[in-house]
């Protein structure tokens, strides 16, 4: 499968320890954008600790749209819970998170989405790896190389065949707009194991993302614009 993934995430912060996290995802596939495959809302309160580790508590809404031709669509409501930890050498920074997803999916019955929802948790671990291309680090108008590896394990008595649910590889290149902006472009690797025997799914995504971060505090430190 060829898809595309379009993002916008924004991490909000209003005080030393308090902030806000809002992600929008739309995810077209069929030679990457000739239909629509998902639409993701998520919506978050982050904690922080200190420089280095966050907490963030959030509730995502799936809007998916099954294989074409289907006359219908399926909702997912994901409450989750993640622990971050932000980490940086003198040419290198680091992000690695730890998540824990409660996943509630409608299902279909009939060709028609029914009022009733499978229940199972998703454990994803996520780490990222960021090299500056140029002298001028994290600035206006450079780049850096970055790469990350995600792996999601399934969890819960609708689990039969997909313990291990997916790893993502991606390989790309932020570009800093400004210090509160990034953009980010990139493709990366999929593969899902399904719910069923011997059955696969193999994706070639390209993905274009803009972080944006708001600082609200009084006396803002030097933002730190990973997301």
């Amino acid at each position: 499968m060829q898809e595309s993934w379009w993002d916008y995430l924004n991490q909000n912060r209003y005080n030393e320890h308090w902030g806000s996290w809002i992600d929008l995802q739309s995810k077209l596939k069929d030679n990457y954008v000739n239909s629509l495959n998902a639409n993701e809302y998520t919506l978050g309160a982050s904690y922080f600790k200190n420089e280095h580790f966050k907490y963030t508590g959030a509730l995502t809404l799936v809007d998916q749209f099954p294989a074409t031709g289907k006359p219908y669509h399926l909702e997912e409501y994901r409450p989750w819970q993640m622990i971050q930890l932000n980490t940086k050498t003198s040419r290198s920074k680091w992000l690695q998170w730890l998540r824990l997803e409660e996943r509630f999916k409608q299902t279909a019955i009939s060709n028609k989405a029914s009022d009733q929802y499978d229940f199972s948790y998703r454990l994803r671990y996520y780490i990222l790896a960021q090299f500056p291309l140029s002298k001028r680090m994290y600035k206006k108008g450079t780049f850096s190389l970055v790469t990350s590896e995600e792996l999601y394990l399934n969890f819960g008595p609708s689990i039969v065949y997909n313990t291990f649910d997916q790893n993502r590889l991606f390989a790309g290149f932020y570009y800093y707009l400004n210090d509160a902006n990034i953009l980010q472009l990139g493709y990366t690797n999929l593969f899902q194991k399904y719910n069923a025997p011997d059955k696969y799914l193999k994706s070639d995504v390209l993905r274009v993302s803009v972080f944006n971060t708001i600082d609200f505090r009084k006396k803002p430190k030097t933002r730190d614009v990973n997301p």
